[in-house]
C-alpha cells in the first residue's frame, strides 16, 4: 500500500475514535442571583411587610375603640343602678368630666371604684386604653323643679377609627366622637 492511502486511512480512523465533549461541559455553572433578581424579592417582601403593618395596626384600633365602646356602656348601666338609688343621676366635675356622688363629693378618677357611701355601683370605672382622659361625663339637663337635680347625662370617648359607624363628630368636649345619652 502505498504511503498517500495509509495516511488517509489513518486520518479516517483518527476521526472515528475521537470523542467529542457534551454540550453541557462548555457552560459555566450559576452559583447566585443577580442583583436585580435580590431587589425583586427584596420589594415584594417590604410591600408584604408594610401591608401586614396597616392592617395590625387597623385592628388594634378597632379592638381599642370595641373596648371604650362597652366601657361606656358598663358606665352606663352603672349611671342608671345609681339613678334607681337615689332618683336621679350623679352629679359631674365639669372641669375634669369625672362622676361625683353629689355636688360635695370628690370627683371619682377612672380606674376607681364608683362607690357613694356603701353603696358600690361598679367595681371599676373604666380607664382609656392608652389616654388618661378619654372619657367624659356630662349631665345634660337637670330638674328646675326638684333642686337642680340632673335629670339626663352624656357620656364621651374618643374613638381612633375614622371609619367607624357609630362615630359622631364632636359629640363630647375635646374631639370625643362617641356619645351614649341616657335612655
Amino acid at each position: 500500500m502505498p504511503n498517500s492511502v495509509r495516511s488517509l486511512e489513518l486520518v479516517v480512523r483518527r476521526r472515528k475514535t475521537t470523542h467529542y465533549p457534551l454540550p453541557t461541559t462548555n457552560f459555566k455553572v450559576k452559583l447566585g442571583f443577580t442583583l436585580i433578581e435580590l431587589l425583586i424579592v427584596i420589594s415584594i417582601i417590604a410591600i408584604l411587610v408594610a401591608s401586614a403593618t396597616y392592617s395590625w395596626q387597623n385592628a388594634q384600633q378597632k379592638g381599642r375603640d370595641g373596648k371604650r365602646k362597652s366601657d361606656i356602656k358598663a358606665v352606663q348601666q352603672a349611671l342608671e343602678f345609681y339613678y334607681q338609688n337615689n332618683g336621679k343621676y350623679a352629679e359631674e366635675d365639669a372641669s375634669t368630666g369625672k362622676i361625683r356622688c353629689d355636688a360635695a363629693s370628690p370627683p371619682i378618677d377612672w380606674g376607681s371604684s364608683f362607690t357613694c357611701g356603701t353603696t358600690s355601683f361598679m367595681q371599676q370605672l373604666p380607664k382609656d386604653p392608652i389616654s388618661t382622659n378619654s372619657y367624659y361625663y356630662e349631665v345634660t339637663t337637670r330638674d328646675p323643679n326638684n333642686n337642680n337635680n340632673p335629670i339626663n347625662y352624656k357620656l364621651s370617648a374618643l374613638i381612633e377609627n375614622n371609619n367607624d359607624p357609630e362615630k359622631n363628630i364632636n359629640c363630647g368636649p375635646n374631639g370625643r366622637n362617641f356619645c351614649v345619652y341616657n335612655p
